[in-house]
């Protein structure tokens, strides 16, 4: 786990947790000295998480970590990296930004295969228990097209917290249809610690991305786009994936009957 990805876990369990839980506060503190490596120590977590220690090494457990030694690896002084547009005035900063948008978007609309789409589609209209799991960017695309599901009475299943997911693959059978959203291919580099072809043998898996890459054994399809894969381009080249595939399923099958009064 590298430490962008660090950060992303971190994230995660931040947003999924209770604001007053043990594994909240520990995360928050973390993030917040992310960078200072001389404050990431056990002591200086017990004392500002009003924690104990064997709740912080369950914590490392919980989010990949083999213990807390190799959260300190991960957490030392490494530099951020920020982007900004370049042009002089905000209207020109922002038409920039949409011009580099619809360009990512083109780039879906030039590569999107249409026999893949309609795989997919049969895919989650035959199985009756669907889930679709992202990180951060790619999870909030995962929001978005189970509440757009909902609409055309189609169950989707989601969760923020990447624990969870976790969990949810490790509990599927060959009931489950699960969509992975993974823009650059790399969702499974949150997985460490786990047999990938054995954790993905038993539901049938769906991988959506913008990477080239060759996905892990157990992975039975890929719905894949061009892609640059700039930050720039995400999460909207994913989330507009994730559109076509419900505008799609809704051509195909159709939304529900109205009730009438």
């Amino acid at each position: 786990m590298q430490y962008g990805k660090l950060l992303a876990v971190l994230l995660s369990t931040a947003a999924s947790e209770r604001p007053d839980s043990l594994d909240q506060r520990i995360a928050q503190y973390i993030m917040d000295h992310l960078g200072d490596a001389e404050a990431i120590t056990m002591k200086r977590i017990e004392q500002s998480c009003h924690v104990g220690n064997a709740s912080i090494s369950r914590f490392c457990r919980k989010i990949g970590l083999r213990d807390f030694f190799e959260l300190r690896e991960l957490v030392g002084d490494v530099p951020f990296q920020a982007s900004a547009d370049i042009a002089d005035t905000f209207a020109g900063r922002m038409a920039a930004h949409r011009d580099s948008i619809l360009n990512g978007l083109d780039m879906v609309v030039r590569s999107l295969s249409e026999a893949a789409v309609c795989a997919l589609c049969t895919d989650i209209h035959r199985y009756s228990r669907v889930a679709v799991f992202g990180i951060l960017k790619s999870e909030a695309a995962a929001l978005v097209m189970q509440s757009e599901m909902a609409a055309l009475g189609k169950n989707v299943f989601t969760v923020v917290s990447h624990v969870q997911q976790r969990e949810w693959l490790r509990t599927a059978g060959p009931e489950d249809l699960i969509l992975l959203l993974s823009y650059r291919g790399i969702y499974f580099d949150y997985l460490q610690g786990d047999d990938l072809e054995k954790l993905l043998a038993r539901p049938r898996v769906w991988l959506i991305t913008g990477s080239r890459t060759t996905p892990p054994p157990g992975v039975d399809a890929v719905l894949r786009f061009a892609s640059d894969l700039t930050q720039e381009h995400h999460p909207h080249q994913i989330a507009f994936v994730c559109s076509t595939v419900v505008r799609e399923y809704a051509r195909l099958y159709g939304l529900p009957p109205r009730k009438t009064p």
